[in-house]
């Protein structure tokens, strides 16, 4: 199999993620740190934004349109209710995980060192997003998941 440790990490984040959202309401999903920051909302957007990065590095369809910029690194900030339904945030998630695992398990990286690095940097970046979920989750009320 190639790309394993890229692979572990991108499982392990998935798995993290939906413990950390799960019975996370739309409303709790849109709740900010008191000091600034970005809601689970947000945060989940983005993930399935940059993951869209990784999929077109190794030869997949994107799975965002341009209903989804406000997730988008950089972007301006938009209210509240411009921001997606949480649940199908989580649903576009989960499904696009099969898909990408599958795909870099037969995709050989090795020979081409831009887009291993890309890929990499991706997975690791997606694991520092997975940890604020903890965080945000305990901030919006709920026990943390991860034990």
């Amino acid at each position: 199999m190639h790309n394993y440790e890229t692979l572990i990490v991108l499982q392990s984040s998935h798995m993290v993620l939906n413990r950390n959202l799960k019975d996370i309401s739309h409303p709790e999903s849109l709740v900010t740190p008191a000091q600034g920051g970005n809601s689970i909302n947000w945060i989940l957007g983005h993930i399935i934004v940059s993951r869209d990065d990784i999929r077109k590095l190794i030869g997949l369809d994107k799975l965002c349109g341009d209903d989804m910029k406000m997730y988008q690194r950089g972007a301006e900030a938009v209210s509240t209710d411009k921001l997606m339904d949480f649940s199908k945030l989580l649903e576009m998630f989960n499904t696009g995980q099969n898909l990408l695992v599958d795909k870099l398990k037969e995709t050989d990286l090795r020979g081409d060192n831009e887009k291993f690095r890309m890929v990499t940097f991706l997975a690791f970046h997606e694991a520092y997003h997975a940890g604020q979920t903890g965080i945000l989750r305990r901030i919006i009320g709920k026990e943390g998941a991860i034990k």
